[in-house]
Order: C-alpha cells, then sequence, then structure tokens
C-alpha cells in the first residue's frame, strides 16, 4: 500500500467506527418504527402527538429516508401550530438530514439553513449548534474542507457557549478528520487529543477507543512508530474488553501499517491476518480489500513476491466488486510492485497502464465534483435571491390585507353614521342626497378594493411565471451539464489513454525492462491505438466545427462507388493488421446527390467501426444500388454484433463507452456524426444487427439529380 493514503481511504477508515457507535442496528429500528406508528394511531393531544412524531422522524433514519422527510414535515406541521419554535427548526434539521442520506447534499444544506435561521430568529442555541454542525458534514461530503472546518468552528463555539461537552467532543473529531484528510497531521492530532480528554471526562469508552485509534493513525503518518503502537495496543485492549469486532480489526491493520514502516514484517502479518480475521466476520468488503492491500505490501516489502500478488488480486476483486476506485487503484499498485519483483513485467505494464487510467479518472471525478460544487453555490445564491423575493412579496401582500382591513373598518363606520343619519333625519328633505353620497363613497371604496385584488393577482402571477423560468433553466443547465460531462469524459479516456500507454511503453523500453520482440507486440497495439485516436480526432474536429459554425452542405453528383474503393485502399494497414477480408459489390456508376466530404466522412467511421469490433477473419462487404430515385449505401459484417441494450443507444451521446476486439476504443462520436450528416444531406441512416451474427449499417440518399 502506498504510504499516503487516499482521502477516500482515510474517511472510510476513521467515520466507520463513528457510524457503528452513533446508530442503532436497522432491525432494531423497524421494530422501534412499527412501535410509534401504532402510538401515532390512537387518539392523543397534540403535545404528545408532536412528541411522537419527533421520535418516528429519528427512528425513520435507518429504515426509509423518503419517509423520513414525510413525517418530519408533518411533525414541522405541528410543531408551527402549537408554536413549539425550537421543534421547528429541528424538523428542518432532519428534513435536511433525509436528503443527506439519499446524497442530494444540495437540497440537505437548504434545509439546514432553514434550520438555522429559524434558530437564530428564536434563540435556539442547540438547534443552531446542530445546523452548523450537519452544514459542515455536508460541506465535507463535497469536498470542501474549508467550509466544513468554517462550519465545524461555528457549531463549536455555540457548543461551549452552552457547556455541551458531548457535542463539543464529537465535533473535536469530524475538525480533526478534515485536517486528517488534507495531510495536516500535527492540527489533526491535536483535535484528537482533544477528542479524547472529552471521551475521557464521560467516561465514553467506545469513544476513548475510537479517539485512540485515530491518534494510532496520526502517530503512524508522522513516522513516530513507537507512539503510533502504543495508541494502538491501548485502543485494542478497550475494544476486545468491549467486544468491539470491527474495532479489533481495525486496531490490528494499524498495527501491521505500523510494522510494516518498521520492517518488522513477520509482526505485521501476524497483525493484519488477525484483523482479515475479525473483518470477515462482519462481512466487511471495505475494510477487508484495505487489509487485503496492507498484507500485499507487508509481503512484497519482505521480497515474497508470489503470496504479494494473491493477496493484491484478492483485494483487486473485492474492490471491483465494491466499485471503490481507491482500493482498486491500491490494489493495481500493489500488483504492479509485486510482478515488477517478480520480473513479470509484461502483467506490471498492464496493471500499471490500468492503474493510470484509474488515477486519471478519480482526478476526472474530482474535478467535475469541483465544477457542480461551483454550479450547487451559484443556484444556492440564485435561490436566496428568489427566497428575499418572495419574503419582500409577503410583506407586501400583509402591507395589502391591512389596507383591506381599514377599508373594511371604514366602511363599516360609515354605514353605522349613515344608519343614524336616516333614523334622526327621516323626515329631512336632505335624505335622498345624503343616500346618493353614501352610495358613491362605496363605489368608489369597491372600486379600490377590486384595484388592490387585481395587483395581487398580477404579483402572483409574476411569481409563478419567475418559478416557471427557474425550473426550466436549472433543467436546461442540467441537460447541458450532463452532455458536457460526458463529453470531456470522452475526449479525456480517448486522447489519454494512447499517450499513457506511449510514456509507460517508452520508460520500460530505456530502462531496458522489455525484449524486441515483445516492444514489437506492444507497437503493434500501440499503432492501432493511434489510428483509432486518428480518427477519433477527425469525428471530433468534423463535430466541433458543426457545432461552432453549422453543418453547410455542398451537394453535387458524385460516384459513390469510387467513394467505397477509396476508403478500403485508405484502411488497407489497419485491415491487413486484423486479417480481414473486405469487399465491395456497389454497382459501377452509383451517382447521388450530397456532399462527397460528408458522405467521404460517414462512409469511412462506419468503415472503420466494423474494422474495430470484427475479429480476425471476418468479412466487411459494401453494396450500393440505385432503387427509383434513392441510392441505398450498406456495410454488412458477420463479427460479434450489438446487444439490444447498447442498440436503443448507439446514436446518442449518453451512452456509455465501449471496447473493439483488441481493446480499441468506441465512444459513439463517429455515429453521431455520420447521423447529422446523412440527415444534413436529406438522406436516413440505420442498421440491423443479430448478437453473435453480424451487423449491418445502411444509408439512403438522394438519387443524381438532373443536369441543368
Amino acid at each position: 500500500m502506498p504510504k499516503s493514503i487516499p482521502s477516500t481511504t482515510k474517511n472510510a477508515i476513521i467515520c466507520c467506527v463513528l457510524l457503528l457507535a452513533a446508530f442503532l442496528p436497522a432491525v432494531a429500528q423497524t421494530t422501534r418504527v412499527t412501535e410509534l406508528q401504532q402510538k401515532l394511531n390512537a387518539r392523543m393531544a397534540d403535545t404528545a402527538r408532536l412528541t411522537v412524531l419527533k421520535d418516528l422522524t429519528t427512528a425513520y433514519s435507518t429504515v426509509d429516508p423518503v419517509k423520513k422527510f414525510y413525517y418530519a414535515n408533518v411533525y414541522r406541521s405541528l410543531a408551527v401550530k402549537l408554536h413549539r419554535e425550537v421543534n421547528v427548526a429541528d424538523a428542518y434539521i432532519h428534513m435536511g438530514i433525509s436528503y443527506g442520506i439519499r446524497s442530494n447534499i444540495d437540497s440537505a444544506l437548504y434545509y439546514f439553513n432553514l434550520a438555522y435561521n429559524h434558530a437564530k430568529k428564536h434563540d435556539a442555541k442547540l438547534e443552531q449548534g446542530r445546523s452548523l454542525a450537519n452544514m459542515g458534514f455536508a460541506y465535507g461530503r463535497l469536498d470542501d474542507d474549508k467550509e466544513a472546518v468554517s462550519k465545524y468552528f461555528e457549531a463549536l463555539a455555540i457548543y461551549t457557549k452552552i457547556n455541551f461537552e458531548l457535542g463539543k467532543t464529537q465535533l473535536y473529531n469530524n475538525i480533526g478528520g478534515v485536517y486528517f484528510d488534507l495531510d495536516r497531521f500535527d492540527i489533526a492530532q491535536s483535535y484528537f487529543e482533544q477528542c479524547l480528554a472529552g471521551y475521557t471526562r464521560a467516561k465514553n469508552d467506545m469513544g476513548i477507543g475510537n479517539a485512540l485509534f485515530s491518534l494510532g493513525n496520526c502517530y503512524r503518518a508522522l513516522m513516530q512508530n513507537q507512539k503510533a503502537l502504543d495508541y494502538y495496543n491501548r485502543s485494542l485492549a478497550i475494544r476486545e474488553r468491549l467486544g468491539d469486532v470491527n474495532g479489533i480489526a481495525l486496531s490490528h491493520m494499524g498495527l501491521g501499517r505500523t510494522y510494516t514502516q518498521m520492517k518488522q514484517y513477520s509482526k505485521a502479518i501476524t497483525d493484519l491476518d488477525t484483523a482479515l480475521n475479525r473483518i470477515r466476520t462482519l462481512d466487511d468488503k471495505y475494510i477487508e480489500a484495505n487489509v487485503l492491500i496492507s498484507m500485499a505490501e507487508a509481503y512484497t516489502s519482505s521480497k515474497d513476491y508470489d503470496t504479494a500478488v494473491g493477496y493484491a488480486a484478492l483485494a483487486f476483486k473485492i474492490s471491483r466488486q465494491i466499485k471503490s476506485k481507491a482500493a482498486i487503484y491500491e490494489s493495481m499498485e500493489q500488483l504492479v510492485n509485486a510482478y515488477k519483483g517478480k520480473g513479470d513485467l509484461k502483467s506490471a505494464l498492464d496493471f500499471q497502464t490500468q492503474s493510470m487510467l484509474t488515477k486519471d479518472s478519480i482526478r476526472e471525478e474530482k474535478a467535475l465534483k469541483d465544477v457542480s460544487l461551483i454550479e450547487i453555490n451559484r443556484i444556492r445564491g440564485e435561490n436566496a435571491s428568489l427566497e428575499k423575493n418572495n419574503l419582500n412579496i409577503a410583506e407586501l401582500n400583509t402591507t395589502y390585507l391591512d389596507k383591506i382591513n381599514k377599508y373594511s373598518t371604514v366602511i363599516i363606520v360609515t354605514l353605522l353614521v349613515l344608519i343614524s343619519a336616516l333614523l334622526f333625519l327621516a323626515v329631512l328633505y336632505r335624505r335622498n342626497i345624503a343616500k346618493q353620497a353614501t352610495n358613491k363613497a362605496l363605489i368608489h371604496q369597491k372600486e379600490e378594493i377590486a384595484a388592490i385584488n387585481h395587483e395581487l393577482e398580477m404579483l402572483n402571477e409574476e411569481l409563478n411565471a419567475q418559478m416557471e423560468l427557474t425550473i426550466a433553466q436549472n433543467a436546461e443547465l442540467e441537460r447541458l451539464n450532463s452532455i458536457k460531462n460526458k463529453f470531456f469524459s470522452i475526449v479525456s479516456h480517448d486522447m489519454r489513454s494512447p499517450l499513457s500507454t506511449l510514456q509507460t511503453l517508452l520508460a520500460v523500453y530505456r530502462e531496458g525492462d522489455i525484449g524486441e520482440q515483445e516492444l514489437s507486440e506492444l507497437l503493434v497495439k500501440l499503432e492501432e491505438s493511434i489510428l483509432t485516436t486518428s480518427t477519433f480526432l477527425d469525428n471530433l474536429l468534423e463535430w466541433s466545427k458543426n457545432q461552432l459554425e453549422g453543418i453547410v452542405v455542398n451537394p453535387v453528383n458524385f460516384n459513390i462507388s469510387e467513394s467505397i474503393v477509396e476508403n478500403i485502399q485508405l484502411f488497407e494497414n489497419a485491415i491487413a493488421l486484423k486479417k480481414l477480408n473486405v469487399t465491395s459489390l456497389a454497382d459501377r456508376g452509383v451517382v447521388t446527390y450530397a456532399d462527397p466530404d460528408m458522405i467521404n466522412l460517414v462512409v469511412r467511421n462506419l468503415l472503420s467501426n466494423s474494422i474495430k469490433f470484427c475479429h480476425p477473419g471476418n468479412e466487411i462487404i459494401f453494396n450500393a444500388q440505385v432503387n427509383d430515385k434513392l441510392v441505398i449505401v450498406s456495410i454488412s459484417d458477420n463479427g460479434p454484433g450489438i446487444s439490444k441494450e447498447e442498440s436503443e443507444r448507439l446514436f446518442s451521446l449518453d451512452s456509455t463507452m465501449s471496447a473493439g476486439t483488441r481493446g480499441e476504443k468506441g465512444n459513439h462520436l463517429g455515429l453521431i456524426l455520420c447521423k447529422d450528416m446523412i440527415e444534413q444531406n436529406k438522406g436516413h441512416i440505420g442498421f440491423e444487427t443479430q448478437l453473435g451474427e453480424g451487423t449491418t449499417f445502411w444509408f439512403e440518399l438522394p438519387g443524381a439529380a438532373e443536369e441543368e
């Protein structure tokens, strides 16, 4: 295992114990949910129902996060009705946690912010601190360590003010974990020591064991091996006394890694073997993979390369099962080191290439996550602006309602005065004049009220229009981001792979670790990869030009049979490398009215795809004929065919990348370009395929136009 553990691995090791300590088993929570549901169905006072809803919301955390959100919302509504402002803030926190469990971090942050603002407005200190602590955890999930630490410190200040010791201790551990991920081990150590002191004062043995383990990790990272051994052993003693199987396994793993650093390989293997046996009883595949990687490192360091290969291969298999890219990368690194030690340079080179691609993929995911974080912050700012506008509109509505109430009071007073006047002046001549004046006043007031109501309706319509526009813009942004991310992923993989392979090949050849025959075989593969990349670049440049400048079609009459023959000659080397039989049965003199450059590119792409996915010895047959006023061109092969699932997405950029029979990269960009160009030339394209029997692509174009 590399000396510097990736952040994902370190987080998993540290947080694993915390999660076990913080949550009840799901089975127990299911029983608790059933009990609370029965209570909720009974008749009771609203104050008692509020308590049951709070407990039910908490219990659903490990059972069903969607139902957790539903009951949290019911809990919030009842709290609003009872004017229990602390419970309103608590309900918002649970709604945010529901989204956090489902990895919808942006929505989680929205509700945590609502909880914080509500708690701050009503001076609920504990809920303010809890909201900030959850924000810190959410920002940590987004890899925004700076913002995470900021929120943790704000929460810590509040917990200190209200003397909430358990919350402070938990925050010390969270802050230490962030600094540990940033490789600031000295700072992380100081917070883990404060965490240890807090759990010691609280006499919390489980917490003490966790804190000792975290400190052991720090000292091991700082290469203070004796101190690391001391803290791991103290942690192990507590965990064995508590019967904490997971904690025991982690402590033994820490001891084994430390002994490996100290080059005491026999002791390292003993502790790591104990850790492996313990963790297998829990069926925790992630920790098992990490222990196996550490075993491989220990055996490689002790020059037992065959055993190292066995453990590294098993770690690689488990890592792929659980889809952990960090563990996959580390296990491949161990396989590279072990195979180099054995002298199996070909296997080492294969895994070295795969590990570089995996490392690039991890970096790309980090870059995409950073881009997503920027977009989330932007959308969050827009939402805050909309929320402010909503508050302004609500205040304006309140003002109008006050005016309406005022006018209603005026009307009532006027009516009373009118009635009194009618009683006192019933026999007077001016009675009719007074009635007319009163009626005019009432009509005027009704017109004012109608105008106010109309203005309110206009404001509501404007608000609805703004909300619909925002929803449409967000949907469009998500669609564009999806296409952009897929496009960048295609470019990155297709461009980096041949360059990485060439770099690795030259390095191995320069060091003299590869023979001429092996070099010749690898150069053949490299030539195929460069040819595929060249075709990809042609497609990419044409596609980019079409996106930026638009497709300009210049149709003329030209002989498509000659175009087919020219393109077959262009791919003679690739056809010979795969030993394929390529023939053209196209009728001579088949003339179509289309843009020759575009149709040449279509034929070239279809032929390149057939070569890429055919096995050596397969046949590829072109045909072209005139049918009525249409020219029909087809290319058939007896290759492996295309699956039903891939067929449905073949002309879409959303389709996953594929590989040819010799590992050539396929990204569907060429087929998308073919479809665009055929349709721009007033034609149609399609295909027929049978899995295991072959594929036929065809396209129709207009026949020859009459010469003027």
